[in-house]
Protein backbone atom coordinates (compact mmCIF):
# COMPACT_ATOMS: atom_id res chain seq x y z
CA UNK A 1 0.00 0.00 0.00
CA UNK A 2 1.48 3.36 -1.20
CA UNK A 3 1.52 6.41 0.61
CA UNK A 4 -1.31 7.79 -1.36
CA UNK A 5 -3.31 5.02 -1.15
CA UNK A 6 -4.98 5.73 2.38
CA UNK A 7 -5.68 9.86 1.63
CA UNK A 8 -7.57 8.58 -1.75
CA UNK A 9 -9.69 5.90 0.22
CA UNK A 10 -10.73 8.18 2.86
CA UNK A 11 -11.46 11.02 -0.06
CA UNK A 12 -13.73 8.69 -1.65
CA UNK A 13 -15.36 7.87 1.89
CA UNK A 14 -16.06 10.81 2.39
CA UNK A 15 -17.37 12.09 -0.47
CA UNK A 16 -19.66 8.71 -0.73
CA UNK A 17 -20.76 9.72 2.85
CA UNK A 18 -21.38 13.44 2.19
CA UNK A 19 -23.59 11.96 -0.84
CA UNK A 20 -25.52 10.05 1.64
CA UNK A 21 -25.86 12.45 4.23
CA UNK A 22 -27.03 14.80 1.25
CA UNK A 23 -29.70 12.18 0.16
CA UNK A 24 -31.31 11.26 3.89
CA UNK A 25 -32.10 15.13 4.08
CA UNK A 26 -35.03 15.81 1.21
CA UNK A 27 -34.96 19.63 2.80
CA UNK A 28 -31.32 19.83 1.28
CA UNK A 29 -31.34 17.93 -2.19
CA UNK A 30 -34.21 21.27 -2.63
CA UNK A 31 -32.24 23.57 -1.02
CA UNK A 32 -29.35 22.52 -3.51
CA UNK A 33 -31.50 21.82 -6.73
CA UNK A 34 -32.71 25.55 -6.14
CA UNK A 35 -29.28 26.63 -5.65
CA UNK A 36 -28.04 24.42 -8.84
CA UNK A 37 -30.67 26.45 -11.15
CA UNK A 38 -30.26 29.74 -9.08
CA UNK A 39 -26.18 29.90 -9.73
CA UNK A 40 -26.58 27.86 -13.69
CA UNK A 41 -27.75 31.48 -15.10
CA UNK A 42 -24.53 33.17 -13.10
CA UNK A 43 -22.16 30.83 -14.15
CA UNK A 44 -23.74 31.38 -17.57
CA UNK A 45 -23.54 35.11 -17.69
CA UNK A 46 -19.43 34.59 -16.15
CA UNK A 47 -19.28 32.55 -19.31
CA UNK A 48 -20.22 35.17 -21.65
CA UNK A 49 -18.52 37.55 -18.93
CA UNK A 50 -15.30 35.75 -20.25
CA UNK A 51 -15.73 35.82 -24.03
CA UNK A 52 -16.62 39.92 -23.72
CA UNK A 53 -13.34 40.24 -21.59
CA UNK A 54 -11.17 38.30 -24.21
CA UNK A 55 -12.45 40.72 -26.83
CA UNK A 56 -11.87 43.66 -24.46
CA UNK A 57 -7.96 42.13 -23.35
CA UNK A 58 -7.37 41.54 -27.44
CA UNK A 59 -8.13 44.93 -28.49
CA UNK A 60 -6.21 47.05 -25.18
CA UNK A 61 -2.94 47.95 -24.90
CA UNK A 62 -0.77 45.76 -23.10
CA UNK A 63 0.75 47.40 -19.80
CA UNK A 64 -2.65 48.19 -18.41
CA UNK A 65 -3.72 44.51 -19.01
CA UNK A 66 -1.37 42.73 -17.29
CA UNK A 67 -2.08 44.83 -14.12
CA UNK A 68 -5.79 44.09 -14.02
CA UNK A 69 -4.64 40.06 -14.66
CA UNK A 70 -2.52 40.24 -11.85
CA UNK A 71 -4.66 41.75 -9.81
CA UNK A 72 -7.72 39.16 -10.60
CA UNK A 73 -5.51 36.62 -10.24
CA UNK A 74 -4.58 37.93 -6.39
CA UNK A 75 -8.06 38.70 -5.61
CA UNK A 76 -9.22 35.05 -7.05
CA UNK A 77 -6.21 33.28 -4.88
CA UNK A 78 -7.77 35.45 -1.79
CA UNK A 79 -11.28 34.37 -2.49
CA UNK A 80 -10.24 30.60 -2.44
CA UNK A 81 -8.02 30.62 0.45
CA UNK A 82 -11.01 32.56 2.40
CA UNK A 83 -14.16 30.03 1.34
CA UNK A 84 -11.79 27.08 1.32
CA UNK A 85 -10.23 28.26 4.88
CA UNK A 86 -14.80 28.76 6.36
CA UNK A 87 -14.92 25.02 4.75
CA UNK A 88 -12.40 23.96 6.10
CA UNK A 89 -13.33 25.07 9.89
CA UNK A 90 -16.68 24.77 9.43
CA UNK A 91 -17.08 21.63 7.78
CA UNK A 92 -14.08 19.46 6.45
CA UNK A 93 -12.06 19.87 10.21
CA UNK A 94 -14.85 18.10 11.54
CA UNK A 95 -15.45 14.25 9.74
CA UNK A 96 -17.62 11.91 11.71
CA UNK A 97 -16.28 9.40 14.03
CA UNK A 98 -13.01 11.56 14.46
CA UNK A 99 -11.54 9.38 17.18
CA UNK A 100 -12.21 6.11 15.52
CA UNK A 101 -10.42 7.47 12.15
CA UNK A 102 -7.33 8.48 14.41
CA UNK A 103 -7.01 4.62 15.88
CA UNK A 104 -6.97 3.09 12.26
CA UNK A 105 -5.05 5.70 10.20
CA UNK A 106 -2.78 8.64 10.95
CA UNK A 107 -3.38 12.65 10.91
CA UNK A 108 -1.34 12.56 8.27
CA UNK A 109 -3.58 10.40 6.19
CA UNK A 110 -6.96 11.92 7.55
CA UNK A 111 -5.60 15.12 6.88
CA UNK A 112 -4.52 14.87 3.36
CA UNK A 113 -7.82 12.89 2.80
CA UNK A 114 -9.99 15.73 4.04
CA UNK A 115 -8.02 18.20 1.90
CA UNK A 116 -7.95 15.83 -0.73
CA UNK A 117 -12.14 15.49 -0.47
CA UNK A 118 -12.35 19.54 -1.19
CA UNK A 119 -10.01 19.74 -3.78
CA UNK A 120 -12.59 17.30 -5.50
CA UNK A 121 -15.47 19.09 -4.69
CA UNK A 122 -13.66 22.30 -6.17
CA UNK A 123 -11.91 20.39 -9.00
CA UNK A 124 -15.56 19.58 -9.84
CA UNK A 125 -16.35 23.10 -10.78
CA UNK A 126 -13.14 23.98 -12.14
CA UNK A 127 -13.33 21.27 -15.02
CA UNK A 128 -17.11 22.28 -15.85
CA UNK A 129 -17.43 26.34 -15.18
CA UNK A 130 -13.75 27.20 -15.24
CA UNK A 131 -12.99 25.37 -18.27
CA UNK A 132 -15.76 26.39 -20.50
CA UNK A 133 -15.15 30.02 -19.05
CA UNK A 134 -11.45 29.67 -19.91
CA UNK A 135 -12.33 28.53 -23.75
CA UNK A 136 -14.44 31.43 -23.82
CA UNK A 137 -12.08 33.66 -23.00
CA UNK A 138 -9.60 32.51 -25.52
CA UNK A 139 -12.06 32.69 -28.22
CA UNK A 140 -12.68 36.38 -27.40
CA UNK A 141 -9.14 37.16 -27.25
CA UNK A 142 -8.35 35.31 -30.49
CA UNK A 143 -5.72 33.20 -28.84
CA UNK A 144 -5.68 29.36 -28.25
CA UNK A 145 -2.33 29.05 -26.62
CA UNK A 146 -4.09 31.11 -23.93
CA UNK A 147 -6.04 27.67 -22.49
CA UNK A 148 -3.19 25.37 -21.66
CA UNK A 149 -1.73 28.76 -19.33
CA UNK A 150 -5.40 29.57 -17.73
CA UNK A 151 -6.22 26.47 -16.86
CA UNK A 152 -2.65 25.43 -15.13
CA UNK A 153 -3.14 28.76 -13.38
CA UNK A 154 -6.44 28.05 -11.86
CA UNK A 155 -5.11 24.44 -10.98
CA UNK A 156 -2.11 26.36 -9.16
CA UNK A 157 -4.56 28.87 -7.45
CA UNK A 158 -6.62 25.43 -6.05
CA UNK A 159 -3.32 23.72 -4.89
CA UNK A 160 -2.04 26.30 -3.24
CA UNK A 161 -5.17 27.96 -1.86
CA UNK A 162 -6.75 25.15 -0.43
CA UNK A 163 -3.94 24.10 1.62
CA UNK A 164 -3.52 27.91 2.70
CA UNK A 165 -7.59 28.19 4.08
CA UNK A 166 -6.72 24.57 5.79
CA UNK A 167 -3.66 25.76 7.24
CA UNK A 168 -5.78 28.89 8.94
CA UNK A 169 -8.85 26.98 10.24
CA UNK A 170 -6.33 24.58 12.05
CA UNK A 171 -4.25 27.17 13.32
CA UNK A 172 -7.00 29.53 14.70
CA UNK A 173 -9.09 25.29 16.25
CA UNK A 174 -6.02 24.99 17.76
CA UNK A 175 -5.65 28.19 19.73
CA UNK A 176 -9.33 27.75 20.60
CA UNK A 177 -8.47 24.51 22.39
CA UNK A 178 -5.47 25.57 24.35
CA UNK A 179 -6.58 28.72 25.75
CA UNK A 180 -9.44 29.05 28.31
CA UNK A 181 -10.82 32.81 27.34
CA UNK A 182 -10.79 32.19 23.47
CA UNK A 183 -12.87 29.05 24.35
CA UNK A 184 -15.52 31.06 26.44
CA UNK A 185 -15.62 34.16 23.77
CA UNK A 186 -15.91 31.79 21.09
CA UNK A 187 -19.72 32.84 20.67
CA UNK A 188 -18.80 36.19 21.02
CA UNK A 189 -16.16 36.23 18.53
CA UNK A 190 -19.64 34.47 16.52
CA UNK A 191 -21.42 36.82 17.36
CA UNK A 192 -19.12 40.08 15.94
CA UNK A 193 -17.97 38.28 13.19
CA UNK A 194 -22.09 37.75 12.23
CA UNK A 195 -22.57 41.38 12.63
CA UNK A 196 -19.19 42.82 11.28
CA UNK A 197 -20.24 40.61 7.68
CA UNK A 198 -23.68 41.69 8.16
CA UNK A 199 -22.22 45.21 8.18
CA UNK A 200 -19.70 45.08 5.24
CA UNK A 201 -23.10 43.53 3.16
CA UNK A 202 -24.83 47.21 4.27
CA UNK A 203 -22.18 49.72 3.52
CA UNK A 204 -21.18 47.30 0.48
CA UNK A 205 -17.12 48.32 1.94
CA UNK A 206 -16.16 44.38 1.02
CA UNK A 207 -13.41 46.82 -0.82
CA UNK A 208 -11.99 48.57 2.14
CA UNK A 209 -11.30 45.17 4.01
CA UNK A 210 -9.82 42.99 0.96
CA UNK A 211 -7.74 46.07 -0.10
CA UNK A 212 -5.12 45.76 2.69
CA UNK A 213 -4.65 41.97 1.95
CA UNK A 214 -4.33 42.87 -1.28
CA UNK A 215 -1.18 45.85 -1.07
CA UNK A 216 -0.16 42.90 1.27
CA UNK A 217 0.16 40.53 -1.33
CA UNK A 218 0.74 42.20 -4.55
CA UNK A 219 4.09 42.39 -4.38
CA UNK A 220 4.22 38.50 -3.53
CA UNK A 221 5.01 35.69 -6.36
CA UNK A 222 0.51 35.08 -5.73
CA UNK A 223 0.14 38.16 -8.10
CA UNK A 224 2.99 36.55 -10.28
CA UNK A 225 -0.31 33.85 -11.19
CA UNK A 226 -1.15 36.51 -13.49
CA UNK A 227 1.63 36.52 -15.62
CA UNK A 228 1.46 32.63 -16.16
CA UNK A 229 -2.33 33.12 -17.23
CA UNK A 230 -1.76 35.87 -19.60
CA UNK A 231 1.29 33.75 -21.07
CA UNK A 232 -0.57 33.32 -23.88
CA UNK A 233 -1.84 36.75 -24.64
CA UNK A 234 1.09 38.95 -25.87
CA UNK A 235 0.20 41.65 -23.26
CA UNK A 236 3.79 41.93 -21.60
CA UNK A 237 3.30 39.21 -19.45
CA UNK A 238 6.93 37.72 -17.89
CA UNK A 239 7.98 34.36 -18.76
CA UNK A 240 10.32 34.58 -16.23
CA UNK A 241 8.06 35.25 -13.31
CA UNK A 242 5.47 32.60 -15.22
CA UNK A 243 8.24 29.72 -14.74
CA UNK A 244 9.23 31.09 -11.04
CA UNK A 245 5.54 30.77 -10.16
CA UNK A 246 5.27 27.37 -10.69
CA UNK A 247 8.84 26.61 -9.05
CA UNK A 248 6.94 28.34 -5.92
CA UNK A 249 3.86 26.71 -6.12
CA UNK A 250 5.73 23.11 -5.53
CA UNK A 251 7.51 24.72 -2.59
CA UNK A 252 4.52 26.40 -1.12
CA UNK A 253 2.52 22.71 -1.57
CA UNK A 254 5.78 20.91 0.22
CA UNK A 255 5.72 23.74 3.18
CA UNK A 256 1.83 24.23 3.49
CA UNK A 257 1.76 19.95 3.61
CA UNK A 258 4.04 20.27 6.39
CA UNK A 259 2.11 22.37 8.55
CA UNK A 260 -0.80 21.00 7.79
CA UNK A 261 0.55 17.60 9.36
CA UNK A 262 1.90 19.67 12.38
CA UNK A 263 -0.99 21.39 13.53
CA UNK A 264 -3.45 18.57 12.71
CA UNK A 265 -1.49 16.49 15.26
CA UNK A 266 -1.81 19.32 17.70
CA UNK A 267 -5.26 19.65 17.29
CA UNK A 268 -6.73 16.19 17.38
CA UNK A 269 -4.42 15.05 19.55
CA UNK A 270 -4.42 18.00 22.07
CA UNK A 271 -5.08 17.55 25.87
CA UNK A 272 -7.84 20.43 25.14
CA UNK A 273 -9.13 23.07 27.22
CA UNK A 274 -12.80 22.45 28.56
CA UNK A 275 -15.02 25.27 29.38
CA UNK A 276 -17.12 23.93 32.75
CA UNK A 277 -20.25 25.10 33.74
CA UNK A 278 -21.22 24.81 37.29
CA UNK A 279 -24.92 22.87 37.66
CA UNK A 280 -27.36 24.01 39.41
CA UNK A 281 -28.39 21.54 41.68
CA UNK A 282 -31.60 20.55 42.77
CA UNK A 283 -33.94 21.79 45.93
CA UNK A 284 -36.33 19.29 46.62
CA UNK A 285 -36.17 17.07 43.21
CA UNK A 286 -36.60 20.18 40.92
CA UNK A 287 -34.07 20.56 38.67
CA UNK A 288 -34.94 23.04 36.52
CA UNK A 289 -38.18 24.76 38.37
CA UNK A 290 -36.26 25.58 41.37
CA UNK A 291 -32.85 25.62 40.31
CA UNK A 292 -31.54 29.21 41.27
CA UNK A 293 -28.31 27.71 42.80
CA UNK A 294 -24.89 29.97 40.67
CA UNK A 295 -27.71 32.83 40.22
CA UNK A 296 -27.26 34.75 43.51
CA UNK A 297 -29.33 38.01 42.32
CA UNK A 298 -32.13 35.98 41.64
CA UNK A 299 -32.14 33.95 44.67
CA UNK A 300 -31.90 37.01 46.89
CA UNK A 301 -34.89 38.35 44.82
CA UNK A 302 -36.66 34.84 45.02
CA UNK A 303 -36.43 35.55 49.04
CA UNK A 304 -37.98 39.05 48.86
CA UNK A 305 -40.29 38.89 45.85
CA UNK A 306 -44.36 38.91 46.30
CA UNK A 307 -45.04 38.58 42.75
CA UNK A 308 -42.77 35.58 40.96
CA UNK A 309 -42.59 32.39 43.41
CA UNK A 310 -39.05 31.00 43.62
CA UNK A 311 -40.18 27.86 41.21
CA UNK A 312 -41.05 30.92 38.32
CA UNK A 313 -37.73 32.31 38.77
CA UNK A 314 -35.35 28.96 38.51
CA UNK A 315 -37.08 28.69 35.55
CA UNK A 316 -35.95 32.17 34.28
CA UNK A 317 -32.22 31.34 35.77
CA UNK A 318 -31.77 28.14 33.75
CA UNK A 319 -33.49 30.01 30.46
CA UNK A 320 -30.85 32.61 31.02
CA UNK A 321 -28.32 30.09 31.87
CA UNK A 322 -28.83 28.23 28.60
CA UNK A 323 -28.97 31.73 26.83
CA UNK A 324 -25.80 31.87 27.88
CA UNK A 325 -24.14 28.55 27.30
CA UNK A 326 -26.05 27.46 24.37
CA UNK A 327 -27.53 30.09 21.89
CA UNK A 328 -27.65 27.90 18.96
CA UNK A 329 -30.89 26.98 20.65
CA UNK A 330 -31.96 30.63 20.23
CA UNK A 331 -31.77 30.05 16.37
CA UNK A 332 -35.36 31.31 15.42
CA UNK A 333 -34.67 34.73 16.92
CA UNK A 334 -32.56 35.23 13.52
CA UNK A 335 -35.60 35.25 11.36
CA UNK A 336 -37.12 38.39 12.75
CA UNK A 337 -33.61 39.78 12.77
CA UNK A 338 -33.43 38.77 8.93
CA UNK A 339 -37.18 40.69 8.18
CA UNK A 340 -35.64 43.40 10.27
CA UNK A 341 -32.20 43.78 7.81
CA UNK A 342 -34.28 45.00 4.90
CA UNK A 343 -35.39 48.09 6.36
CA UNK A 344 -32.39 49.00 8.10
CA UNK A 345 -30.03 48.44 5.34
CA UNK A 346 -32.88 50.84 3.34
CA UNK A 347 -32.36 53.54 5.99
CA UNK A 348 -29.02 53.26 6.36
CA UNK A 349 -28.55 53.90 2.30
CA UNK A 350 -31.15 56.96 2.50
CA UNK A 351 -28.98 58.37 5.65
CA UNK A 352 -32.47 58.87 7.04
CA UNK A 353 -34.68 57.12 9.28
CA UNK A 354 -38.44 56.93 7.86
CA UNK A 355 -41.37 56.37 10.00
CA UNK A 356 -41.64 52.64 8.68
CA UNK A 357 -38.56 51.78 10.50
CA UNK A 358 -39.92 52.31 14.03
CA UNK A 359 -42.79 49.91 13.21
CA UNK A 360 -40.27 47.05 11.91
CA UNK A 361 -38.48 47.43 15.24
CA UNK A 362 -41.58 46.92 17.62
CA UNK A 363 -43.19 43.88 15.19
CA UNK A 364 -39.39 42.20 15.22
CA UNK A 365 -39.43 42.95 18.87
CA UNK A 366 -41.87 41.37 19.96
CA UNK A 367 -41.70 38.36 17.41
CA UNK A 368 -38.07 37.48 19.12
CA UNK A 369 -39.32 37.99 22.62
CA UNK A 370 -41.71 35.14 22.42
CA UNK A 371 -39.77 32.87 19.90
CA UNK A 372 -36.86 32.50 22.83
CA UNK A 373 -38.03 30.25 25.27
CA UNK A 374 -41.85 30.37 25.40
CA UNK A 375 -42.70 28.58 22.18
CA UNK A 376 -41.32 25.07 23.51
CA UNK A 377 -42.34 24.86 26.75
CA UNK A 378 -42.31 20.83 26.95
CA UNK A 379 -39.35 20.05 24.53
CA UNK A 380 -36.94 22.42 25.78
CA UNK A 381 -37.04 20.71 29.34
CA UNK A 382 -35.29 17.71 27.54
CA UNK A 383 -34.72 15.02 29.97
CA UNK A 384 -35.37 16.86 32.86
CA UNK A 385 -39.15 16.67 31.67
CA UNK A 386 -40.69 14.08 34.16
CA UNK A 387 -38.74 15.24 37.43
CA UNK A 388 -40.48 18.64 36.23
CA UNK A 389 -43.73 17.04 35.73
CA UNK A 390 -43.75 15.53 39.73
CA UNK A 391 -43.05 18.91 40.86
CA UNK A 392 -45.95 21.37 42.38
CA UNK A 393 -48.17 23.75 39.66
CA UNK A 394 -45.09 22.50 37.05
CA UNK A 395 -47.95 24.35 34.31
CA UNK A 396 -47.40 27.43 36.52
CA UNK A 397 -44.12 27.15 36.89
CA UNK A 398 -43.04 26.72 33.53
CA UNK A 399 -45.06 28.71 31.57
CA UNK A 400 -44.70 32.05 33.42
CA UNK A 401 -40.90 31.34 33.57
CA UNK A 402 -40.44 31.24 30.56
CA UNK A 403 -42.75 34.47 29.40
CA UNK A 404 -40.96 36.50 31.92
CA UNK A 405 -37.11 35.15 30.60
CA UNK A 406 -38.70 36.30 26.99
CA UNK A 407 -39.65 39.31 28.54
CA UNK A 408 -36.97 40.27 30.64
CA UNK A 409 -34.29 40.29 27.63
CA UNK A 410 -36.23 41.39 24.89
CA UNK A 411 -38.97 43.83 26.44
CA UNK A 412 -36.57 46.94 27.70
CA UNK A 413 -34.75 46.49 24.64
CA UNK A 414 -37.60 46.62 22.13
CA UNK A 415 -39.10 49.98 23.79
CA UNK A 416 -35.84 51.55 23.85
CA UNK A 417 -35.08 50.65 20.12
CA UNK A 418 -38.77 51.53 19.29
CA UNK A 419 -38.56 55.13 20.94
CA UNK A 420 -34.92 55.93 19.73
CA UNK A 421 -36.09 55.29 16.09
CA UNK A 422 -38.98 56.61 16.10
CA UNK A 423 -37.59 60.07 18.12
CA UNK A 424 -35.04 60.22 14.88
CA UNK A 425 -37.91 59.37 12.59
CA UNK A 426 -40.94 62.21 11.44
CA UNK A 427 -42.86 60.91 14.29
CA UNK A 428 -44.27 63.42 16.73
CA UNK A 429 -43.17 63.03 20.73
CA UNK A 430 -46.65 61.68 21.39
CA UNK A 431 -46.69 59.60 18.64
CA UNK A 432 -43.74 57.95 19.22
CA UNK A 433 -44.60 57.93 23.01
CA UNK A 434 -47.67 55.63 22.10
CA UNK A 435 -44.98 53.53 20.03
CA UNK A 436 -43.25 53.00 22.85
CA UNK A 437 -46.19 51.56 25.24
CA UNK A 438 -47.06 49.17 22.36
CA UNK A 439 -43.57 48.15 22.12
CA UNK A 440 -43.74 47.01 25.78
CA UNK A 441 -46.77 45.45 25.73
CA UNK A 442 -46.20 43.30 22.46
CA UNK A 443 -43.02 42.38 24.24
CA UNK A 444 -44.78 41.21 27.59
CA UNK A 445 -47.67 39.43 26.00
CA UNK A 446 -46.18 37.61 22.98
CA UNK A 447 -44.16 35.17 25.37
CA UNK A 448 -48.19 34.24 26.52
CA UNK A 449 -48.90 34.27 23.17
CA UNK A 450 -46.36 31.59 22.16
CA UNK A 451 -47.00 29.02 25.29
CA UNK A 452 -49.92 27.19 24.17
CA UNK A 453 -49.21 27.64 19.91
CA UNK A 454 -45.38 25.74 21.77
CA UNK A 455 -47.61 22.59 23.80
CA UNK A 456 -49.92 22.44 20.80
CA UNK A 457 -47.11 21.71 18.67
CA UNK A 458 -43.95 20.80 20.71
CA UNK A 459 -40.90 19.30 19.50
CA UNK A 460 -38.93 16.75 21.32
CA UNK A 461 -36.14 15.56 19.22
CA UNK A 462 -32.96 17.48 18.68
CA UNK A 463 -32.52 18.77 15.47
CA UNK A 464 -29.80 19.76 12.99
CA UNK A 465 -28.87 23.61 13.38
CA UNK A 466 -25.80 24.01 11.67
CA UNK A 467 -23.49 21.01 9.91
CA UNK A 468 -21.92 20.36 13.18
CA UNK A 469 -24.44 21.22 15.58
CA UNK A 470 -27.71 19.77 17.22
CA UNK A 471 -30.04 21.54 19.15
CA UNK A 472 -33.65 21.07 20.74
CA UNK A 473 -35.98 23.86 18.89
CA UNK A 474 -39.50 25.02 18.42
CA UNK A 475 -40.87 23.09 15.33
CA UNK A 476 -41.52 25.20 12.25
CA UNK A 477 -45.01 24.73 12.38
CA UNK A 478 -45.26 26.49 15.97
CA UNK A 479 -43.03 29.36 14.84
CA UNK A 480 -45.05 29.64 11.39
CA UNK A 481 -48.44 29.58 13.38
CA UNK A 482 -46.89 32.25 16.59
CA UNK A 483 -45.45 34.56 13.61
CA UNK A 484 -49.07 34.74 12.51
CA UNK A 485 -50.46 35.58 15.52
CA UNK A 486 -48.50 38.27 16.85
CA UNK A 487 -48.40 39.75 13.19
CA UNK A 488 -52.51 39.81 13.91
CA UNK A 489 -52.59 41.42 17.65
CA UNK A 490 -49.61 44.30 16.33
CA UNK A 491 -51.82 45.03 13.26
CA UNK A 492 -53.81 47.57 14.49
CA UNK A 493 -50.18 49.40 16.44
CA UNK A 494 -48.51 49.18 12.79
CA UNK A 495 -51.74 50.67 10.86
CA UNK A 496 -52.55 53.37 13.23
CA UNK A 497 -48.77 54.43 13.23
CA UNK A 498 -47.83 54.37 9.70
CA UNK A 499 -47.33 57.18 7.71
CA UNK A 500 -49.77 56.81 5.41
CA UNK A 501 -52.61 54.92 6.39
CA UNK A 502 -52.49 56.38 9.62
CA UNK A 503 -52.53 59.95 8.49
CA UNK A 504 -55.78 58.40 6.02
CA UNK A 505 -57.51 57.57 8.92
CA UNK A 506 -56.82 60.34 10.92
CA UNK A 507 -58.29 62.25 7.53
CA UNK A 508 -61.33 60.37 6.91
CA UNK A 509 -62.34 60.81 10.99
CA UNK A 510 -61.22 64.25 11.53
CA UNK A 511 -59.41 63.71 14.48
CA UNK A 512 -55.40 63.77 15.36
CA UNK A 513 -52.64 61.17 14.37
CA UNK A 514 -52.48 60.92 18.30
CA UNK A 515 -55.86 60.08 18.74
CA UNK A 516 -55.11 57.03 16.00
CA UNK A 517 -52.19 56.05 17.38
CA UNK A 518 -53.77 55.56 21.02
CA UNK A 519 -56.58 53.79 19.36
CA UNK A 520 -54.20 51.46 17.91
CA UNK A 521 -51.97 50.85 20.96
CA UNK A 522 -55.05 50.31 22.45
CA UNK A 523 -56.45 47.76 20.42
CA UNK A 524 -53.51 46.20 20.08
CA UNK A 525 -53.16 45.41 23.94
CA UNK A 526 -56.47 44.20 24.22
CA UNK A 527 -55.69 42.07 21.24
CA UNK A 528 -52.30 40.39 22.81
CA UNK A 529 -53.56 40.77 26.48
CA UNK A 530 -56.88 38.31 25.93
CA UNK A 531 -54.76 36.18 23.32
CA UNK A 532 -51.94 35.49 25.77
CA UNK A 533 -53.99 34.74 29.07
CA UNK A 534 -56.34 32.17 26.85
CA UNK A 535 -53.07 30.52 25.44
CA UNK A 536 -51.72 30.75 29.22
CA UNK A 537 -54.54 28.90 30.46
CA UNK A 538 -54.19 26.40 27.62
CA UNK A 539 -50.72 26.13 28.28
CA UNK A 540 -50.60 25.56 32.33
CA UNK A 541 -53.93 22.98 31.90
CA UNK A 542 -51.55 20.99 28.79
CA UNK A 543 -48.48 21.13 31.14
CA UNK A 544 -50.12 19.94 34.40
CA UNK A 545 -52.08 17.34 32.75
CA UNK A 546 -49.07 15.94 30.27
CA UNK A 547 -48.65 12.23 30.29
CA UNK A 548 -45.53 10.41 29.12
CA UNK A 549 -46.10 7.51 27.02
Amino acid sequence: MTWTTRPRAIARTELRRRWRTMKDNPAQLVALAFAAVVFASFFAAGIAGAYVAGGFVAGSESEPVIEWIRTASVYGWIGVVAFGGYRAYAVALRPDNLDGLLTTVSHRDLVAGLVLTELALWSALLLTVGSAATVAFAVGAGSALTVPFVLLTLCLVLVTGLPTGFVLALGVRNAGVRSVLLSRLRTLFLVLFGIGYFALIVTNAFASVLEPIYRLLAPTPVAWLGDLAALGLGVGASPLRAVGVVALAGAFVAGAVAALFRLSAWLWYADGVHVTHERGRSTGGLSRVAGLRGFDGLSAVAGRSRVLSRPVLGVVATDLKRARRSPISLSFALYPLIVLAGPSVNAIRAGEIGTGLPLWVLVSGAWIAGSLFALNVLGQEGAALPVTLLSAAPGRSLVVGHVVSGGLLVAPVTVVATVVTGLLSPHSVPVVASLGVSALVLAGASGAIATGIGVAFPRFEAVSVSRSTKAIVPSVFAFAVYSVAVSGVALPTVIAHSGIAGHALASFLGVDRLAIGIAGTVTSAVFACGAGAVSMAIARRSVGGYRID
